[in-house]
């Protein structure tokens, strides 16, 4: 596997949905056993985001200045540690302390890793084709080599052929989640907080292997090109980070796909975390005031379960939709009013959990809304992807985490505020018409996008 950047870049998705999948038995512990007021929930999440937005445009920088391959792997460290160490107190303070480090974990690998595959890949298939100038082979078609999909063509622009792998790391971060689901509803049976521990041991294990078996060819660090001068000055590093983020910066805003994406992740992701903190809570308000923990997590286990299943299907479709309109020189338009689409869609869903008195129609609500959402995520990654030059495309990438992070800490924390004065339902009906809002930007630049992407 240790050649196969794209086999490695899927089974970080894995892993990633591994790290997702914890906060089944986290939720659980702090609303069910902890019995966590909104407000605090909010606060827990915006410590992650308030995290993100301060380390997500740092650690973007230094992949691109140093290794997307160890910033990958120290990631998964980073979020082991905070995964494993969170139930050894029920401190709140503490509590805040490890959603911090998870929060910085995060940005590591946010960015990083799509870098890092788009860049073997490209590395692959320069030296496939230099052999063949060597060589000569028998000309292969595409069927011939399951491969050649992934890498086989990526030569000429890697960031455009890279979007059907994108998708499909989706696809394995869904399978990553439904085994975490597993292995956490199996260990939360006999202890929630035990559960957590091992599931954030298995996230360093995992950034052992892939320290062992990722490659990193195609990549050279900037700061390794400028070694030739004998004595560099220690600003030069910070220098040279500086123009990078300047220079990330003006491709997002000069570039009208990837500002839309930019300014819908932005408001998506305030309703997305008001959403991501009080729906557990509005659900067992619901109906599942009774059951004590190690039932809710059996619940949960497997309605969220179910609900990465229900994303695979939807994933490979839009794999699909990605690969047709590679060659189209409309693709975005098409790609802004589907995002524009898919975020109408997690709206609905929003509305039904919030404002539904039915729970079983608050709960398909909130399946509809988590499918949806999914989906929009991963489009929106492949937009940023797409438009992104092969030095900075780490750093752009996450400048969309970063806009995401905005919108969490500006509007999560005001919604768990509501939710804890007002009412729950009320907050996450604001979060549903913030879904509508962020589909503007979208919608928006697919009317005006009308020929090849500038």
């Amino acid at each position: 596997m240790r050649h196969r950047p794209d086999r490695l870049f899927l089974l970080t998705g894995g892993v990633q949905g591994l790290a997702f999948s914890w906060g089944l038995p986290a939720m659980v512990w702090w609303v069910v056993d902890l019995r966590l007021s909104p407000f605090r929930l909010a606060v827990l999440g915006t410590a992650l985001v308030l995290s993100i937005l301060v380390t997500e445009t740092p650690t973007g920088v230094v992949a691109d200045l140093y290794s997307r391959k160890y910033s990958v792997v120290a990631a998964y460290v980073v979020m082991g540690l905070a995964m494993a160490l969170t139930p050894v107190t029920e401190l709140f303070g503490v509590l805040v302390i490890w959603q911090v480090l998870w929060g910085v974990g995060w940005t590591l690998q946010s960015g990083a890793a799509t870098a890092w595959m788009t860049d073997e890949i490209a590395h692959h298939a320069s030296h496939s084709h230099r052999s063949a100038a060597v060589m000569p082979v028998e000309p292969q078609t595409a069927g011939d080599d399951p491969g050649a999909e992934d890498s086989g063509a990526a030569g000429s622009d890697p960031s455009r052929q890279v979007d059907g792998l994108i998708v499909r790391h989706a696809v394995f971060r869904s399978v990553g989640v439904m085994v975490g689901l597993v292995a956490a509803t199996a260990m939360g049976a006999w202890s929630v907080r035990g559960s957590m521990a091992v599931m954030g041991l298995l996230a360093i294990a995992a950034a052992g292997y892939l320290a062992v078996t990722m490659p990193e060819a195609g990549f050279e660090s900037p700061r390794r090109r400028a070694g030739s001068a004998p004595r560099p000055a220690r600003t030069s590093a910070w220098k040279d980070a500086i123009a990078l983020w300047k220079r990330g910066a003006r491709l997002v805003r000069r570039n009208p796909s990837l500002l839309a994406v930019t300014l819908s992740a932005a408001i998506a992701a305030g309703a997305w975390e008001a959403n991501d903190r009080l729906s557990v809570l509005r659900l067992f308000e619901l109906g599942l005031t009774e059951l004590d923990g190690r039932e809710a997590v059996l619940f949960f286990g497997a309605t969220w379960f179910v609900m990465s299943a229900l994303a695979i299907p939807m994933m490979t479709w839009l794999r699909r939709h990605l690969e047709r309109s590679q060659a189209d020189q409309r693709s975005a338009r098409r790609d802004a009013f589907l995002l524009a689409r898919f975020l109408t869609v997690a709206a609905a869903g929003a509305l039904a959990l919030a404002l539904s008195p039915w729970f079983t129609v608050a709960l398909i609500g909130w399946a509809v809304l988590d499918v949806a959402g999914e989906t929009a995520y991963s489009l929106t990654e492949a937009m940023a992807n797409r438009h992104a030059d092969s030095s900075v495309r780490a750093t752009v990438v996450s400048f969309v985490g970063q806009s995401q992070a905005v919108g969490e800490v500006s509007i999560g924390l005001a919604l768990g505020t509501v939710a804890q004065f007002v009412s729950v339902p009320f907050a996450l009906a604001i979060a549903a018409a913030l879904f509508a809002v962020s589909a503007a930007p979208a919608a928006v630049v697919g009317w005006r996008t009308g020929g090849a992407v500038q």
